[in-house]
């Protein structure tokens, strides 16, 4: 079995673990791990699914595996209690030294994460002091470590206060300011490019480490407001939560997170901005994503950085005679699937950097203020 079959399997098994899946018929409904609100139908017997994956590979997805380990767990459970279907899954085993040194990062995950962040906050400028503006501000490091404990912590900006206060006897915070100046740090737009920029500063130093391939996509945080309305047309009453999407590139070696960009505007624009914030720490070569970035801008954006472009066509994708560009990569990928393929699935990083941003916070933001859920999906994305 292959490394990616491998990988696909395991997120498999993890999906299984963490999501709902249900039957409709003769089908399984399985939930999207980057796409909250998106469901997949998978047909065991027809070894089909509905994703993208499987529409580019026709050839077991995640979403597959994750429904044969539903199955297999005893999970599909009849009325009268007797298990539909029993399939055996070898259980994969790591070395001994693997898990000695996740047990060790797991251990000292809150003492590293605050002496990164301690070094990286002491690089952020202090903003020029108008002259008789009133008492001496809190200085921006200070605040910006404050805030990204806050969210790195999960508890609100009250209960965050003791352990802000272990931080300054750790000597890594001078002070604990009152919790409505963190609240309010968070809820200042221009708190956001401060916390962007130590999302970006925090995997500078892998750029040793990466090997030039890079992957970009986008998924979803529910936020705690919660809206209601009646449909008068209709007479029918509404009710959702709203969300908030956050734009993230990575590296398909290390799963640092490279750019990130918390907005609700589309996946398609967002990759010119990311590919160059992520270029001014790093060496681009190539960049893989899904359908959802296929645009002539975007490949013309790609091919005037000398960056190859694996990104899948769309099925009613045709040859552009204004754009030579497009046009030889979708020459490219019809005839070349081979070659594309295995830089194509590469994009499945992205999904494993979503999926350990969201173990470790959740797949909500707390804050109430628009600008402030903004900067606390960016504050996600440094605390992973």
């Amino acid at each position: 079995m292959s490394t990616t079959t491998d990988a696909r399997e395991e997120r498999g098994r993890q999906l299984a673990r963490v999501t709902q899946i249900k039957r409709a018929g003769r089908r399984w409904v399985v939930p999207s791990q980057s796409q909250p609100a998106e469901r997949y139908l998978v047909d065991v017997e027809a070894s089909a699914c509905t994703c993208p994956d499987y529409e580019e590979r026709h050839n077991t997805c995640k979403h597959q595996h994750a429904v044969l380990f539903w199955i297999a767990w005893g999970r599909d459970v009849g009325a009268d209690g007797s298990v539909t279907e029993t399939i055996t899954v070898k259980r994969k085993t790591y070395r001994q030294e693997s898990w000695s040194l996740y047990n060790a990062s797991q251990v000292h995950e809150r003492e590293y994460a605050e002496r990164l962040l301690r070094t990286l906050c002491a690089g952020l400028p202090q903003p020029p002091r108008r002259p008789g503006a009133g008492r001496k501000p809190r200085p921006v490091a200070a605040a910006a470590f404050a805030a990204v404990m806050k969210v790195f912590t999960t508890l609100s900006s009250r209960r965050a206060q003791s352990d802000l206060r272990d931080s300054v006897a750790r000597g890594h915070l001078g002070s604990v300011d009152h919790f409505n100046s963190i609240s309010n740090f968070l809820a200042d737009p221009a708190s956001t490019e401060i916390l962007t920029s130590l999302v970006e500063e925090s995997a500078a130093p892998l750029r040793v480490i990466e090997n030039g391939q890079f992957t970009i996509d986008s998924t979803g945080f529910s936020t705690v407001t919660y809206d209601r309305w009646f449909d008068q047309k209709h007479g029918q009453l509404h009710a959702q939560h709203p969300w908030v999407k956050l734009h993230v590139m990575v590296g398909t070696a290390t799963h640092a997170v490279t750019g990130a960009r918390v907005s609700s505007e589309g996946d398609c624009p967002q990759l010119p901005a990311l590919l160059a914030r992520t270029r001014v720490h790093h060496d681009v070569r190539e960049v893989s994503a899904d359908k959802a970035y296929s645009s002539v801008d975007n490949h013309e954006v790609l091919e005037s950085l000398g960056v190859e472009a694996y990104i899948p066509f769309k099925e009613n994708a045709v040859v552009n005679l204004k754009s030579p560009i497009w046009s030889r990569h979708l020459c490219d990928f019809l005839l070349n699937r081979d070659k594309f393929l295995p830089h194509y699935h590469r994009r499945s990083n992205v999904e494993t950097a979503f999926s350990m941003i969201k173990a470790k916070f959740g797949g909500a933001v707390l804050s109430r203020r628009p600008v402030a859920q903004v900067n606390e999906g960016a504050g996600q994305a440094r605390g992973s």
